[in-house]
């Protein structure tokens, strides 16, 4: 089985960082090759920090890589991210919704599984709110699935 690995170039690191992750743990990749390899896959401003950052003897190895990508790409951890999730609201069709819904959820982690499925399906338009809690769905899938029907 051939296995892509993934081009970055900004647009969300921590999935990124989730899938080189992943990558090289399922080619077990020892870890002083694995910055060499990610720098091939690279692109615009991340090749321009990573170029940076090798220059000035900032990096020494990947777990440090990874911990200054993050903390230079990702979203700040300052964020309200629970916050966030309760305020978002369906506005256009519910797959633009169900995507940030779980863009902003995959990113907090503990809440209960009872609590998403209630904040997702209580955000519904007024309409699809109704007719998805007339049903009781028992998963966010179930809901998610009778929201988009």
């Amino acid at each position: 089985m051939k296995l892509e690995v993934p081009h970055f170039n900004d647009i969300d690191p921590m999935g990124w960082i989730f899938k080189i992750t992943q990558f090289f743990y399922y080619h077990s990749t020892p870890d002083s090759e694995c910055l060499t390899i990610a720098s091939f896959y690279m692109d615009g401003l991340v090749l321009a920090w990573l170029q940076w950052m090798s220059q000035n003897a900032q990096l020494s190895s990947w777990s440090p890589f990874l911990h200054a990508l993050e903390a230079c790409f990702a979203p700040s951890s300052y964020e309200d991210l629970t916050g966030l999730l309760f305020k978002l609201t369906q506005q256009g069709i519910v797959t633009e919704y169900l995507s940030e819904f779980e863009s902003l959820a995959n990113r907090i982690v503990g809440l209960p599984n009872q609590f998403l499925l209630s904040c997702f399906v209580s955000r519904l338009t007024i309409e699809i709110h109704r007719e998805v809690q007339a049903l009781q769905p028992l998963t966010l899938t179930q809901a998610a699935s009778l929201a988009r029907l």
